[in-house]
């Protein structure tokens, strides 16, 4: 392996500079100090004109820009990746995103990047983000019921005062939220009654068919969004989630994977996506710094 390294290098920076270009700096330390390393792929072809042209068109309804965009996208990722996804077929672990146009390959081996980055079609390899949650810091159990009028908070920004003005213009039961955390556990008493259920719920690392969090972040923020008993700004609304973040860190392929479900859901058993059952907002509470535009 330290071989194949040592040739890859030389021929990054003699044979084949313009390829060398295209494999980030922070993928080839990392391959250096490993055999493998789990890499995106990106095109030279964004999703920018794709999804310009649908700014630029005129629906009747949400859905059918939804469904327009998503049909869009996958056309696209479906051309313009197939060279690629057929030389990783059978050969390494890969998971193809429609909604960033790239993909994600597992384990990848210095000999792989170096062929991917002969692709004309590929534009760069980057080692996969992984962002690490803040530390929980145990605080005092409060015992006691909540103010089932809404907390301290819920009060200071006048959410009772918001939902008035909201149920003069749609009906509560159509609100649909969602996070992408580390989960939601559907058993808690301030979300057990109002989970989407059918479209509600994706679990890329594990493939858990009901709403579960291991950390506890992603439960609180959805009761902060919806929950029961005075700890939510819109507890009437229903909530779907994903579990972008694992038990103390959120993985670039799965947050992705959360995004592609949250624009364009399915049910747990893989059907096809139904971008009708999107949500109307999604919170992401993860984290991360600037300049990350995936």
């Amino acid at each position: 392996m330290k071989l194949l390294l040592v040739l890859a290098l030389v021929a990054l920076a003699q044979g084949r500079p313009e390829n060398g270009d295209k494999i980030d700096y922070r993928l080839l330390r990392a391959a250096k100090q490993a055999e493998t390393a789990d890499i995106f792929v990106t095109f030279q072809e964004s999703t920018a004109e794709t999804l310009q042209a649908i700014d630029d068109t005129r629906f009747d309804t949400r859905e059918d820009r939804l469904d327009a965009m998503n049909s869009a996208l996958v056309r696209l990722a479906g051309r313009v990746q197939s060279n690629v996804l057929s030389y990783l077929q059978g050969r390494f672990e890969f998971k193809s995103l429609w909604i960033t146009n790239q993909v994600y390959v597992k384990g990848a081996t210095m000999d792989l990047i170096m062929v991917l980055a002969s692709f004309n079609e590929v534009k760069s390899l980057e080692l996969e983000e992984i962002i690490e949650l803040d530390t929980i810091v145990e605080g005092p159990i409060l015992r006691g019921r909540q103010d089932p009028s809404g907390e301290w908070g819920v009060k200071k920004i006048q959410a009772a005062e918001a939902r008035e003005l909201l149920g003069s213009t749609t009906k509560a039961s159509q609100i649909v939220v969602s996070t992408i955390d580390t989960g939601a556990r559907h058993t808690h008493e301030a979300l057990r009654a109002n989970w989407l259920g059918d479209y509600g719920w994706f679990d890329p690392y594990d493939a858990n068919a009901l709403p579960m969090d291991i950390n506890g972040h992603g439960t609180h923020t959805t009761g902060t969004i919806c929950g029961a008993g005075g700890i939510g700004v819109y507890p009437d609304a229903k909530w779907t989630s994903c579990r972008g973040c694992a038990t103390s860190s959120c993985a670039q392929n799965a947050l992705l994977a959360c995004a592609q479900f949250i624009t364009c859901p399915t049910r747990p058993n893989g059907s096809a996506p139904d971008c009708s059952k999107a949500p109307h907002l999604v919170s992401n509470s993860w984290g991360g710094g600037r300049g990350a535009t995936w």
